[in-house]
């Protein structure tokens, strides 16, 4: 697109939404580029940035985007960290920047609330707190991101409603030729069920928009918790290394009966790095000697693995369970078991602030390295079962080990019967040699999942299409019905272009020449 070809479409944009929210100065542009980067930060620049506040400002971006056919990158607020931020995949797009729709409608009978993308987990807290409805939201760490963009990235969190996509309910999108559609019961007019059935008559849309680049999602239904009468965090550290296979094949049959909901799991690493720093336990180049490990474990009181999880309900109930749990994994030699009790609206520690649904900005651990901390993700699905995961877990930190890394694991069991292994590749982005690492590791890891039949829940805009090479049943099946819908719902291919490794026809095999395929 040449520079007169851009101006004019800009000139258009403002008209539509204002002069002040179309960004084009370079040295207004850093806050859409990928704070954490590996050193690809310029791959993936934006040309510019629009910011409309309503649907119709929405479909005269649109209307402007396919005259020109200006790509566009949907962002709700921009805070998709650890895999890129706001930055697109394809260098030049117009980043559309969803932050200034922040309507927020509760129903405390129903507990559900409606909200638009720039409502934050902070927003929607603190609009639940100040009208003192008995309610909970789940949130992930940190709770600056948006709601409605976490969902479509089937982000995570910690309570029973920790499955963001699970619980959301009803959409409004717009579409690329500018028709606004509601999925579900919303379909019909003023419906009071769309944001309390999933479904509605005929075949179901929502999924068609999560990580995906056929629509503008405008507002989403999502599901709240009630306050519960009774809440206690429990804690239980394990010692050694191998426990984790113990740990995993008891936790799973008390998820599969719904005794526990969902929980989560940290190695050494994860539970240290939100607490210290490498350097304050040793000096030396490479990963950590096991040595060192040991000393700091010692040091801080802290367990090879910990498993954190709630329980909610009366008391009698809780009671029962946290006795179910206390029994099953006394099991394991050396379990240390902590129970932290609440009762219904008392001040709850921060510790276990993501437990009873507060948000937090904890990002204590990119300080693990010094310098200018950054971190990246590509997640793998993998069941529940406990030798599979530390077979793969002992891989992987051997190759965390090569590139010189720490293994920073974490395991979320959103879903009984699989859980989300996440692995933060945490460096110095001001080093020129631990970004290159980094981002070879990266690879390798997306490499490492392929050899197990494993595929990732989310990857880094960098990337994407790697790991949507990997899913490759019948020729990649799915990815030809993903570009078929794009052809029919997108055909000028201006929203989101290489989301997901999802490309226009215009732009296949051109765009994305590192793709894997």
């Amino acid at each position: 697109m040449s520079a007169a070809h851009f101006e004019s479409a800009c000139r258009e944009l403002r008209s539509a939404v204002g002069y002040e929210w179309v960004i084009t100065a370079p040295s207004d542009l850093s806050s859409y580029y990928d704070p954490y980067s590996p050193g690809l930060a310029d791959r993936h620049a934006p040309a510019g940035a629009v910011a409309p506040i309503t649907v119709d400002e929405i479909r005269e971006v649109l209307r402007v985007a396919n005259d020109y056919r200006l790509p566009l990158w949907t962002v709700s607020t921009g805070k998709n960290y650890a895999y890129g931020g706001a930055a697109p995949c394809l260098r030049g797009s117009m980043v559309l920047d969803l932050k200034r729709m922040q309507r927020i409608e509760v129903n405390e009978e129903l507990a559900y609330a409606i909200v638009e993308p720039g409502v934050s987990y902070f927003d929607l807290y603190r609009f639940i707190r100040d009208r003192r409805y008995r309610l909970w939201i789940d949130c992930p760490t940190p709770g600056w991101g948006s709601i409605l963009g976490n969902a479509l990235e089937r982000g995570i969190g910690y309570t029973p409603y920790a499955d963001h996509a699970a619980n959301q309910c009803g959409m409004e999108v717009v579409l690329a030729n500018g028709d606004v559609i509601r999925t579900g019961m919303g379909a019909m007019t003023g419906s009071p069920t769309w944001p309390l059935y999933k479904h509605g008559f005929g075949p179901s849309l929502d999924g068609l928009f999560m990580q995906s680049n056929l629509g503008v999602v405008t507002k989403m239904g999502v599901w709240l918790m009630p306050e519960p009468e009774t809440f206690s965090a429990v804690d239980i550290v394990f010692r050694h290394e191998g426990d984790i296979v113990a740990v995993i094949e008891t936790l799973r049959p008390l998820r599969l009966e719904g005794t526990i909901p969902p929980a989560s799991i940290a190695n050494w690493m994860r539970m240290a790095s939100s607490a210290t720093t490498r350097a304050q336990w040793y000096h030396g180049v490479g990963a950590m000697p096991r040595s060192a490990i040991q000393k700091l474990m010692k040091g801080l009181n802290i367990g090879w693995w910990g498993l954190r999880f709630g329980l909610y309900g009366p008391k009698e109930v809780v009671d029962t369970k946290f006795k179910i749990v206390r029994n099953a994994f006394s099991r394991i030699s050396h379990a240390d078991i902590t129970r932290t009790d609440y009762r219904r609206s008392e001040p709850i520690s921060p510790a276990h602030a993501l437990l009873g649904g507060i948000p937090t900005l904890d990002f204590m651990m990119l300080n693990w390295v010094g310098g200018a901390g950054a971190h990246i993700e590509c997640p793998p699905v993998m069941p529940l079962t406990g030798q599979l995961f530390y077979d793969f877990y002992r891989r992987k930190t051997d190759l965390f080990a090569n590139y010189g890394f720490d293994h920073h694991c974490g395991l979320t069991t959103t879903s009984p019967r699989c859980f989300i292994n996440t692995g933060s590749i945490i460096f110095d982005r001001n080093d020129e040699a631990q970004t290159r690492r980094a981002r070879e590791l990266s690879a390798l890891l997306i490499a490492e999942m392929t050899k197990s039949r494993l595929g990732p829940y989310r990857a880094h805009i960098a990337e994407m299409d790697r790991a949507a090479a990997q899913f490759d049943f019948n020729a990649h099946v799915a990815m030809r019905t993903y570009e078929r819908l794009k052809d029919a719902l997108d055909p000028a291919g201006v929203l989101s272009p290489g989301k997901q490794g999802i490309w226009p026809s215009a732009l296949r095999g051109i765009a994305a020449p590192e793709d894997g395929r």
